[in-house]
């Protein structure tokens, strides 16, 4: 037997539960627990992928919305000198305009020098 005691403030009760009652209270209250989460699993899983749709698309209209506003309030447009698409440069060929040359003398070395190279 199982002895419960409960103690309000002036007077003290005691209740009797037999084994089976006891463990009768406790499979159930497992299987409660056991139950709900397996209820809030399945709810969360069934919400994951609507939540992640939802939240994309949001997230999509959200930008093209943003973008807007920023446009129209003049920020974010593109300077004169840069454009949003980069186009292939053609190459340019080099051209020689003028070429001055000399020729530069090296002073003979000494023997010496040759060999400390």
């Amino acid at each position: 037997m199982l002895r419960l005691s409960f103690r309000g403030k002036t007077r003290q009760k005691t209740v009797t539960m037999p084994n089976w009652a006891f463990g009768l209270v406790a499979a159930g209250s497992a299987a409660l627990g056991v139950a709900l989460f397996l209820a809030i699993s399945a709810i969360a899983v069934l919400l994951l992928p609507i939540v992640l749709v939802v939240g994309g698309i949001t997230a999509f209209v959200m930008r093209k919305r943003i973008e807007a506003m920023l446009r129209k309030a003049g920020m974010g447009q593109p300077q004169p000198a840069t454009t949003r698409k980069r186009t292939a440069r053609k190459p340019q060929r080099d051209e020689i305009e003028d070429v001055e040359y000399r020729v530069v003398d090296e002073p003979p070395r000494r023997p010496e020098e040759q060999g400390r190279r």
